[in-house]
């Protein structure tokens, strides 16, 4: 399945559909039951490459993006989580030191805190 392109608003159809191809069950529950306000757009890598050495990051970051997204306030595991499924996702694609990077800049750059178009949480309130 190809993914929607950066920066393109993706409807909860089509998320749904997302969801159901990678496996994202209680994503998908989690965002059916509490959809976030603001409309889901993927910025790819966040400040970063959505390719590296012929090694398309996209997919994987797109998934990252979506999991952000619908995150709450005070999820830290599951921010965890999620973190660590790009950096799995990444290395699998072919980059394991890259993958640990970019695990790195979520883990600093991603928290919510932050409040940032791709902090944590971001469909959920207005940055």
């Amino acid at each position: 399945m190809k993914l929607p392109e950066k920066g393109r608003e993706v409807t909860l159809a089509e998320i749904a559909v997302i969801c159901r191809q990678y496996g994202l069950t209680d994503l998908w529950k989690k965002i059916k039951d509490d959809p976030p306000v603001i409309p889901f757009k993927s910025d790819g890598c966040s400040l970063w490459l959505d390719q590296w050495h012929g090694i398309d990051l996209y997919p994987a970051c797109f998934l990252h993006d979506l999991k952000y997204w619908c995150g709450y306030p005070g999820e830290e595991a599951e921010r965890l989580i999620a973190d660590a499924e790009l950096m799995i996702h990444i290395a699998r694609a072919g980059a394991p030191g890259m993958a640990q990077l970019i695990f790195a800049g979520v883990r600093i750059g991603g928290h919510a805190a932050f409040r940032r178009s791709f902090s944590w949480g971001f469909g959920r309130r207005p940055v």
